[in-house]
């Protein structure tokens, strides 16, 4: 920390240990009395968001660039950007997020104490344990998103989307009994002032002494609540879902709850998670895939899915903020044959068109391939020709004994490649053509997707697909499943 940065940090600091002081005398002049409304005069908050802020100032940015702010302004800002970091990271609307350190670690002994030294310790227990306590991502992260049933032991907030699975007491006794609740009794924190007082003069080294001791036991319970197998479950049964729908850039599965995602990632897979529906082939029932991850805590294991049973709508009001952030991302892909902007996409549709097409084509019936892809539609012709290999690792592979990539994004990408290199030297192509002489113009498509999908839009069987499902095309890279 540079000096300017060290002066707004001590700035700020004081003036939490000054509004900490003034509502503290008040308790003690006026036992049972309200200094007034507003976290302005609320001390609880002042204790917890401005140890958030001792722990990781970097994390406040507009504070640390405005240290002379006013005490309103100042705790809005304390509150707002924590606030907003746990809205981000959850993929579960109102889902509790916790922290592996809980700010109160230590109680006041971080806001008492001057920059040079705190920082030192700071450095301290980075060296020990590999990160810093606050709202920083690694003590903030994917990882810390619980339900209510682990995080408190009661049921998750009324609109909550895991709200739509109630816990029964026998969870919450199992829970109880396996002691594995992240609030349970026996917590310490080192928070009392009769404990932390004595350490805000001394060293950098009997600081963190003496704050280890805490950061471990709450680093087991930590772990003790990730293992759990119900959370397990839960996030492998939403996981799951989302890898039929979403991958990342380089082709691999999305864990939604892992400690290496990244705080962009996360509003997007919220997103998709809210426009796919899942219906129970026993009883018939609809959930979103949010709403999954609360049936899944409570069941017996992880729910499996099966595709036919998954629906992703890009066309309601959920679907269409999924596509537009997905589009606006640029990081992660629809795959399995989707496309943003299209009519209702249910996999096994998709998939059953493509593969009568294929096994068509296998067969030497080209003109029975055609009509496949033409009966597939706007989504179906549209995410083949827009994924190219067409029917590309299916087709050309068998009719012109070629292979055009391995059935990956990473394929995918190498065509890309291939094709930025040939750019210069081959002839533009209609995408019409790829019906009309499918071996040879598939042959030309799978080593050529880019020329293709410039095309792809005039296409006679798109342009009647377009009419048939009353909906705009769009069209993205990435999109893909193996059949």
């Amino acid at each position: 920390m540079d000096h300017y940065t060290a002066e707004a940090y001590e700035k700020v600091r004081l003036k939490i240990v000054e509004n900490i002081d003034r509502l503290e005398a008040y308790r003690a002049k006026f036992p049972g009395k309200k200094p007034g409304s507003g976290d302005i005069h609320n001390l609880k908050n002042w204790k917890r968001f401005g140890a958030g802020f001792a722990w990781d100032p970097e994390v406040y940015v507009d504070i640390m660039k405005n240290p002379d702010m006013s005490d309103a302004e100042l705790m809005s800002s304390l509150r707002k950007t924590e606030s907003n970091l746990m809205k981000k990271w959850a993929v579960v609307d109102k889902m509790p997020m916790h922290h592996k350190i809980a700010l109160r670690t230590g109680g006041d002994l971080g806001l008492r104490t001057p920059v040079k030294i705190w920082m030192e310790t700071r450095k301290r227990l980075y060296d020990r344990f590999g990160f810093e306590p606050g709202n920083g991502p690694a003590n903030l992260n994917a990882e810390s998103q619980f339900n209510e049933g682990i995080h408190l032991q009661r049921q998750n907030a009324a609109g909550s989307p895991l709200r739509k699975t109630e816990i029964p007491e026998t969870v919450f006794q199992e829970i109880k009994t396996n002691q594995v609740g992240l609030h349970r009794a026996g917590q310490k924190l080192g928070e009392l002032p009769e404990l932390y007082e004595p350490l805000i003069g001394a060293s950098d080294k009997d600081q963190a002494a003496y704050l280890e001791e805490y950061i471990v036991g709450q680093l087991d319970r930590f772990e003790d609540a990730r293992n759990y197998p119900r959370v397990k479950q839960a996030n492998d049964t939403l996981n799951d879902g989302l890898s039929w729908f979403l991958t990342d850039k380089d082709g691999g599965k999305i864990d939604a709850f892992s400690d290496t995602q990244t705080l962009k990632d996360q509003p997007v897979i919220k997103a998709v998670n809210e426009a796919t529906s899942y219906k129970d082939p026993r009883t018939g029932e609809v959930f979103t895939l949010d709403e999954l991850h609360g049936k899944a805590f409570v069941g017996s294991g992880k729910i499996d899915m099966s595709p036919e049973n998954l629906t992703l709508d890009l066309t309601t009001r959920k679907g269409k903020k999924a596509s537009k952030l997905l589009v606006d991302h640029g990081g992660m892909r629809l795959k399995n044959w989707l496309l943003p902007g299209a009519a209702l996409l249910s996999v096994p549709t998709i998939i059953g068109n493509v593969a009568k097409s294929a096994e068509a084509y296998k067969a030497g019936d080209i003109n029975k391939g055609n009509l496949e892809l033409a009966n597939a539609g706007a989504e179906t012709v549209g995410a083949v020709i827009g994924e190219i290999p067409v029917v590309g690792d299916v087709v050309v592979e068998s009719i012109v004994g070629s292979g055009v990539g391995d059935g990956t994004i990473g394929g995918m990408d190498r065509r890309q490649q291939e094709f930025e290199i040939q750019q210069n030297t081959v002839a533009a192509q209609t995408a019409n053509k790829i019906f009309s002489d499918p071996i040879n113009e598939l042959e030309f498509a799978a080593k050529n997707p880019q020329e293709v999908i410039k095309n792809v839009a005039n296409n006679d069987y798109v342009q009647r697909g377009v009419k048939m499902f009353g909906s705009a095309m769009r069209y993205t890279r990435g999109l893909q499943l193996g059949i």
